[in-house]
């Protein structure tokens, strides 16, 4: 029974009421037999992908409603078996395109699936990541900086908790929260003790309990269950859209042409003109190029994911292929952030002690007992950052004294440092921990900044990590009222050290990209040296390096000339991260940038690919990329790259070699009826063959094997159109080529070997375009490569396609009921070596010149 205003109870009573034990949370079977009650937490729902829903919007199609045209006007004519093969095609037609189409939206929402996205909540005593639609009422919510609340809760716990809730209320500024029970008629936008969904947390940590989801949820009541946005068209998808509209109207004229001159010039029958012409603008219009588009975005997004790199969207993966410039940091993607606490400097000691050394130091356990009560709640009840496990682990055998804690200052933008302050008898102590060369700015004595400089140079030189710690006594009269007042007159209590090795694929993965001609930046919040030391490691140039300090002094504008020289840059913040990707893409490149905080966001979405860490990023990290890096790892966005490369490839081989036989079967059929002969083809043919065209395009070529070495050319220029000049030239020369080829072999059968009746030329114009367009395809398989080095057999669906046509050639030559329907006759054997010269004309030309290879 839902509670009417949990922000007027207090949170013992919500727990009451929600029946869950704030340190257990729910069970797992509780937890299922909630959302069975509750449902779904959603309040957005994707359409459902049905192939017959599918198959029902293509059959209303312009194009197929054209065939359907050619079987009722065979119908009209009175010839059945015309008008039964047509339906058979067309049928075949329909379920061949439909198929494509459902595979590649089951390839989209499959994607969806995959980048659904999940939420800390404790369950059975341990904090858990579940699928954020499975959070139920009384789940006990895991709040930290980045995540986006998933359902409306009661705050439970708020650690310097601040919220952003302009999704909600349209406040610009974080809300600062509490725990105190509110007054009942306390609007929402003061309601300071509740977190609602859709709002992110700005900065510090907290825990909350659920008590509305999907639909009950304040945003659920605003927006009602609507159907999920499609996602915008890509760049390639909306030229490819438009290219098609233009191609559609050429194909339009040339299929009104033909039959006109068919008509007047080679006095065919009007009938029998009309039905070619029909026939024709369905084979010719292209329309399947942009379902190609989100074929090969949509596949290759799958097989991407299946390589740890999950695509949020098609733009990403179309963006891979041109990438020239990437902006990484060093923390879990170059390094393993597997930390692990190494030693221990103390002040005036002069020497690291290892981690069981100081636990018999007296001044070693202070300084970690100090670093342990810095926790919030929050990361006491789950260390999820990989720092706070390192330090749990070192100070795992002490006892921690229960401080009732008075404040917390998280980290954020504005400070690189935590701290706690925490009640005790004489009055409260504020312990910090932070980036050490904040931590000595606010200690008291200036001779242990001087003291510890040359230490901590050499530390970070060695590619450690170095935290400081201090602690200041307050008394009850003069506790500080912010971090500001806090942050001052610090005791500094030491170092510590901790180790993070170098990722054993990051070196390789790092030349991998840079031998592909794509620079590489490190930009990291880290110590110059350290950076400088993992830069070398990597192979990264390291000569010169940038600080954070050195690019305040500089106007953005002024940064191109450091930038040429420069790939390393140390204790940057998140803005100059921006500024960065900004810089660069002035320049022309093509950035892709990693980032995990909440701060890299604006970057992350700026960049024309984003790629955020999917073990350590934050929600709205994720939500701002194109791609997220399931392992955090560098070398996946070198396999990103390389896919991304293969995918622009193979759309690139489908678009051409479907365009080439577009323009084949215009310019066969053209010539004839110019000349004033009969059409080598009957529209029966032409159905057909528009059966094979759209198979090899949408199935064999989509899937083909990478050319390499694909990672060793330099990336392509992104002014560079994707119809070329040598992909243009390439689609013609094949085009004209194979209509040659069928031109040779309809006249050439006449010439050697006398009159020949037109069924038996029509006969050797489909065998020949048959067998020809087949080796076209196999020549048309490589870009840079000759195929011959590809493979001529490595691609599996590229050999069933051409087996399954030269099986309907034979049966359509020798079979009397395909003859009866489809017009052909029996070939003298000796025109067999006519077809059979004809035909390899084209594939042998492209086989060994193709421009561009």
């Amino acid at each position: 029974m839902p509670a009417p205003c949990p922000w007027s109870q207090a949170p013992e009573d919500v727990l009451a009421w929600q029946q869950v034990d704030p340190e257990e949370g729910l069970s797992a079977a509780e937890a299922q037999r909630r959302l069975k009650i509750y449902g779904p937490n959603r309040t957005l729902v994707r359409p459902v992908l049905s192939f017959w829903h599918i198959f029902a919007e293509e059959i209303r199609e312009p194009m197929i409603l054209l065939l359907l045209a050619v079987a009722a006007a065979y119908f009209l004519l009175g010839e059945l078996g015309e008008a039964l093969a047509a339906t058979s095609i067309i049928l075949g037609i329909v379920f061949i395109e439909v198929g494509t189409e459902f595979r590649a939206k089951k390839a989209i929402a499959a994607l969806q699936d995959l980048n659904a996205p999940t939420t800390p909540v404790l369950r059975q005593g341990k904090v858990k990541a579940i699928n954020t639609e499975d959070v139920v009422p009384g789940d006990i919510l895991v709040l930290q900086p980045g995540n986006r609340v998933p359902a409306d809760a009661r705050l439970l716990v708020s650690a310097g908790l601040a919220v952003d809730e302009s999704p909600l209320t349209g406040e610009s500024l974080p809300v600062e929260k509490h725990t105190r029970p509110l007054d009942p008629e306390t609007p929402l936008s003061d309601r300071h003790n509740m977190v609602y969904q859709g709002t992110v947390i700005s900065r510090g940590e907290g825990l909350a309990c659920v008590v509305a989801t999907g639909l009950e949820t304040e945003l659920g009541r605003i927006v009602g269950l609507t159907r999920r946005a499609r996602e915008p068209r890509t760049p390639l998808q909306q030229f490819m859209r438009e290219l098609s509209r233009v191609l559609a109207l050429v194909a339009l004229g040339f299929a009104v042409l033909i039959p006109f001159l068919q008509f007047l010039v080679a006095r065919e029958p009007w009938p029998r003109a009309v039905l070619t012409g029909l026939s024709l603008a369905f084979a010719t219009i292209p329309e399947e190029l942009p379902i190609l588009v989100t074929m090969v975005l949509g596949l290759g997004s799958l097989k991407l994911a299946r390589e740890k790199a999950l695509v949020r969207r098609l733009r990403a993966a179309e963006t891979l292929g041109y990438i020239t410039t990437v902006v990484t940091d060093k923390t879990g993607t170059l390094t393993a952030n597997r930390l692990t606490l190494e030693a221990i400097w103390l002040p005036g000691k002069g020497k690291l002690l290892s981690p069981t050394l100081a636990r018999q130091d007296n001044a070693a356990g202070e300084l970690l007992l100090a670093a342990l009560l810095t926790q919030s709640p929050v990361t006491a009840l789950e260390a999820c950052d990989p720092l706070e496990k390192a330090l749990a682990e070192g100070g795992g055998h002490l006892d921690l004294p229960r401080e009732e804690l008075l404040a917390f200052y998280p980290l954020n933008q504005d400070q690189r440092w935590v701290g706690a302050l925490r009640a005790n008898q004489a009055g409260a102590t504020l312990y910090v921990k932070g980036a050490a060369e904040e931590v000595l700015a606010m200690c008291t004595d200036p001779s242990t900044q001087e003291a510890t400089a040359a230490t901590l140079a050499q530390l970070a030189g060695e590619g450690k990590r170095v935290l400081a710690v201090a602690r200041r006594f307050f008394s009850s009269q003069d506790l500080p009222a912010e971090a500001a007042a806090a942050g001052q007159d610090l005791t500094f209590l030491g170092f510590l050290i901790f180790a993070d090795s170098l990722r054993p694929e990051a070196a390789a993965a790092v030349g991998a990209v840079q031998q592909a001609g794509i620079k590489v930046y490190l930009a990291t919040g880290d110590h110059p040296e350290a950076a400088r030391r993992i830069a070398r490691q990597v192979g990264i140039p390291a000569e010169k390096l940038l600080a954070g300090a050195e690019l305040e002094q500089l106007s953005p504008k002024d940064w191109d000339p450091f930038l040429q020289e420069t790939r390393v840059l140390a204790r940057i913040t998140p803005e100059q991260k921006l500024q960065l990707v900004q810089a660069l893409q002035a320049k022309g490149e093509i950035v892709a940038m990693i980032g995990d905080g909440i701060n890299d966001a604006p970057a992350l979405a700026v960049a024309h690919v984003g790629l955020a860490m999917g073990r350590q990023g934050t929600d709205v990290a994720r939500e701002a990329a194109g791609v997220v890096l399931s392992d955090d790892c560098f070398s996946t966005l070198a396999t990103a790259i390389r896919q991304g490369r293969g995918l622009l490839a193979n759309l690139q081989k489908s678009v051409r070699y479907y365009l080439a036989v577009k323009v084949a079967l215009i310019a066969t059929m053209l010539v004839p009826a110019a000349l004033g002969q009969p059409a080598p083809f009957s529209p029966l043919m032409i159905i057909l063959l528009e059966l094979f065209m759209d198979l090899a395009a949408s199935t064999a070529f989509v899937i083909e094997p990478p050319e390499e070495p694909l990672m060793e050319r330099p990336p392509r220029r992104p002014d560079r159109p994707f119809l070329d000049r040598p992909m243009v030239q390439v689609i013609f020369a094949g085009g004209l080529l194979l209509a040659l080829a069928v031109g040779l072999a309809y006249q050439g059968l006449e010439l050697w070997w006398g009159p020949a009746p037109v069924p038996i030329r029509q006969t050797a114009a489909f065998a020949t375009w048959m067998l020809g367009h087949v080796l076209l395809a196999y020549a048309l398989r490589t870009q840079s490569l000759p195929p011959y080095r590809q493979g001529f057999f490595s691609n599996s669906v590229l050999n069933l396609w051409a087996l399954g046509a030269a099986a309907v050639t034979l049966m359509a030559v020798y079979l009397t009921p395909l003859q009866a329907v489809l017009g052909t006759g029996t070939l003298p054997t000796g025109a067999w070596g006519l077809v059979a010269g004809a035909a390899l004309l084209p594939g042998l030309v492209m086989l060994f010149y193709c421009p561009g290879q």
